[in-house]
C-alpha cells in the first residue's frame, strides 16, 4: 500500500498527509490507523522511504 501513496522515487509527503492517505486506503479494515502507522514504520525500516524534517520521501 505504501507504493500507492508514494508512486515514484522522489515523491514527498508530510507526515499528516501520508498518514491520512494510508488511512483512506485501509478504510475497510477495523484497525485502519494501526495499519497505516505500521506501513509507514515498515517502509522507513525497510529503506523505501525516509523521514526528514517532518516529510517522508521515497528513495527506493
Amino acid at each position: 500500500m505504501i507504493l500507492h501513496v508514494f508512486p515514484r522515487i522522489g515523491t514527498r509527503l508530510s507526515i499528516a498527509n501520508a498518514y491520512s492517505q494510508l488511512i483512506t486506503l485501509y478504510s475497510g479494515h477495523a484497525y485502519a490507523k494501526h495499519k497505516a502507522a505500521g506501513s509507514l514504520g515498515g517502509a522507513v525500516n525497510g529503506g523505501t522511504i525516509v523521514l526528514h524534517n517532518g516529510y517522508y520521501t521515497r528513495i527506493k
